[in-house]
């Protein structure tokens, strides 16, 4: 399976069902395709903010009603409903679930392995003002959700909330935003299930077990082990346990900064906790590693702390005379198969297989981009350390699936930049054409950008008597590329958005980036989705200034350019740029240009009228449009074509994407 809808459609195929999962699956949308009955965070925050609505009841009325409402569709479009007798199976490395809750409720006999499950986010949290001393966020969907299930095995997988952890979320009423509920729950009366070398990574309720403390589904089932499972920089819940018999042995805690506590002693509970291995260099005390949530008992034995044996209970006793906790659970696990000595699992490996990693920088794996490129198999993560890569980069079209990552998730930090031009003079003599300009060229398919910065630093002024300077910083060319949180710097033909040949196409997605150029410095043929990035237009000192796009989209292709809830800031004076010309390579007739600018704020250096002609092709034959776009530059005028809001249906991320969901 690849798309939602095959997974869907095998899920809904008679059992016994064996469905293996192959990339990424990505399920996630922006959060206005949920929102109706007039929804809009804005609008909740204003109707619930505490001065206004107090503290002594929850939220209720026309806009509670809204994100009620909001949030049932979102649970339509990412809810996974999972029968008995069901495996679900990442085949291969780096394949996950990104954005779904896979629901296994009512069912026997599932496994799920080998899947990285992301960020599984409720774009409507509530609003309690009664939850707790000051309040709460409470968010829905678990990644994993088993709900009356039994005979469950969850295993080598991975959990994450990145990238939108929510400790890198905002505050709404002095609360964190809470947008991610459980990694893995397990409630209402299940029974049996496993959960072992499993990562949990980045979160914050992390493992539930149990419903309520007045269930009555519950007692005497909740038999579930947890071992072998890698803990890292989580806050809570590892498990919180109410009702069940749960043997938790063999695990790695590492907390990080906003750690909470590991064991929750909930209601009825019968926590067995042996031979875990705890680091507390990342945060947490020895006491904080146990909370009481109302029950009486923890067997806790065998934990080592930072290498040292420690009674965990004795120091949590000790730091809460008033939470006391006996020390026999009431059980005894008869099934310890595979039970190891605490110092085995110091450094555990747990989690989905993952693509196979590089790193570049001096004293690692490879000193250049390009060696690391050379060296490895498809499906590679390069990581690239901080500084500047002064080098002409190619990925091939035999290495698909590659992934060059900055080190540390700032592109400002990782720079690979050269500076040929069109009119540079090759060692032979011959000049490099814009094409051989490029100081990256990306042919592969499947390949990711991520967190660095592609320059070409050619200087006009420095060099006059080259007069064709055209200077790529990446001519990209591959189907399934994806470019996130990426910087592209130039002045002409920045980015080269194309396809491998004429009559070919490829789908490419940039978002989150940052363009920087002045003349045509977004062009080419590719399907492109630029979505929340920033296009920086420079300022040449002249009118025209520049344009923003040169589209060379073949003529059966609806589908060219698609810039969308994104901003473009110029220093130019009002009135110098356009959004684009029509560009016919060698005269093709059939390179009609396709661009679509929606939902983007233009600035007042943008014409009032915005398209213009190209080496006698005019603008009006090409494919040019706009859709409620604003700011100073969006003024209406005759020669700015708008689109319908039945036409902008045709104009959307998965329109132009298709089945493929990048990730």
């Amino acid at each position: 399976m690849r798309t939602a809808a095959e997974l869907r459609a095998a899920l809904a195929a008679p059992a016994p069902r064996l469905i293996k999962v192959r990339g990424v699956i990505d399920v996630r949308a922006d959060c206005a395709t949920y929102a109706t009955d007039g929804y809009t965070l804005a609008g909740y925050l204003a109707a619930y903010d505490p001065a206004v609505w107090g503290r002594d009841t929850e939220p209720s009325g026309p806009l509670e009603d809204a994100r009620a409402a909001s949030a049932r569709r979102q649970a339509e479009a990412i809810s996974f409903a999972v029968g008995s007798d069901t495996t679900i199976v990442g085949d291969g490395k780096g394949a996950g679930i990104t954005g779904a809750s896979i629901r296994i409720h009512g069912a026997t006999n599932v496994i799920i392995r080998n899947l990285t499950f992301r960020d599984t986010r409720d774009c409507f949290p509530q609003w309690d003002p009664t939850d707790g001393a000051t309040g709460n966020w409470n968010s829905d969907y678990d990644a994993v959700s088993l709900n009356r299930a039994t005979n469950v095995w969850v295993d080598h997988n991975t959990f994450t909330d990145q990238p939108f952890p929510d400790s890198a979320a905002p505050e709404h009423f002095g609360r964190p935003f809470q947008q991610h509920d459980g990694s893995l729950d397990m409630t209402n009366g299940t029974d049996l299930v496993t959960a072992s070398y499993n990562l949990f990574s980045d979160h914050g309720k992390t493992m539930l077990i149990g419903s309520s403390n007045t269930s009555t589904t519950d007692p005497g089932k909740l038999r579930i082990s947890v071992h072998h499972n890698v803990f890292r920089n989580v806050e809570e819940r590892l498990p919180r346990v109410r009702f069940g018999q749960v043997h938790v042995y063999n695990n790695l805690y590492e907390p990080g900064p906003t750690f909470t506590y590991a064991w929750g002693v909930g209601v009825q509970s019968k926590l067995y906790v042996e031979n875990n291995y705890v680091k507390l260099a990342g945060g947490g005390a020895v006491e904080d590693l146990i909370y009481n949530w109302g029950g009486t008992a923890i067997t806790e034995v065998g934990t080592l702390v930072d290498g040292q044996p420690v009674d965990v209970l004795d120091a949590f006793n000790a730091a809460n005379p008033t939470a006391q906790l006996a020390g026999d659970a009431g059980w005894t696990p008869q099934f310890t198969l595979g039970l190891e000595a605490t110092s085995r699992v110091k450094n555990l490996k747990a989690g989905a297989q993952q693509r196979e990693r590089y790193h570049v920088a001096k004293g690692t794996d490879f000193d250049t981009v390009q060696a690391a490129i050379d060296a490895a198999p498809p499906g590679t993560t390069i990581t690239i350390g901080k500084g500047v890569y002064r080098e002409v980069v190619r990925v091939p079209a035999t290495k698909p699936d590659l992934t060059l990552k900055g080190s540390t998730g700032t592109a400002r930090d990782v720079v690979i930049d050269y500076d040929n031009a069109n009119g540079t003079k090759k060692p032979d003599g011959t000049t490099y054409g814009t094409t051989g300009s490029a100081t990256a060229t990306i042919e592969a398919d499947g390949f990711t950008a991520r967190d660095l910065t592609f320059s070409n630093s050619f200087d006009r002024a420095a060099h006059p008597e080259i007069t064709n300077t055209q200077a790529v910083a990446v001519k990209a060319t591959g189907d399934r590329q994806y470019y996130d949180r990426v910087r592209f710097l130039g002045h002409q033909d920045t980015l080269y958005a194309d396809t491998r040949a004429v009559g070919t196409k490829a789908r490419q997605y940039y978002r989150g980036s940052e363009i920087v150029g002045d003349v045509d410095f977004i062009f080419g043929r590719a399907t492109a989705v630029f979505d929340q990035v920033t296009i920086r237009a420079l300022d040449r000192g002249g009118d025209p200034n520049g344009y923003l796009t040169a589209a060379s989209t073949r003529r059966d292709n609806p589908h060219g350019f698609l810039i969308m809830n994104s901003t473009i800031l110029s220093d130019a004076p009002a009135g110098t740029y356009y959004l684009g010309r029509p560009w016919h390579p060698g005269g093709d007739p059939d390179a009609i240009a396709s661009v679509v600018i929606r939902d983007t704020k233009l600035p007042a250096a943008v014409k009032t009228a915005p398209w213009t002609d190209m080496s006698g092709f005019s603008w009006r034959d090409a494919r040019f449009a706009e859709f409620r776009n604003s700011g100073p530059g969006a003024t209406p005028g005759a020669d700015r074509p708008q689109l319908t809001h039945d036409q902008a249906s045709q104009h959307t991320l998965r329109a132009y994407l298709g089945d493929w969901n990048p990730a």
